[in-house]
């Protein structure tokens, strides 16, 4: 059950670093500031969770 934790954990982490990587990179090429809040937006979801599940 732990290495099944280890391997969800995992993923969640790349998929995060993977879009943020997207968004950077659109808006460094694009200089659109949209993306950049998109990405903003992202970060403030995943702070919200994590203090909300800390909470439970």
């Amino acid at each position: 059950m732990s290495n099944n934790k280890n391997v969800e954990r995992y993923l969640w982490i790349s998929a995060v670093m993977f879009v943020t990587y997207l968004l950077l990179g659109s808006f460094i090429v694009s200089k659109n500031y949209l993306d950049l809040a998109y990405l903003i937006i992202l970060y403030i979801f995943l702070v919200i969770a994590k203090l909300s599940s800390k909470k439970e």
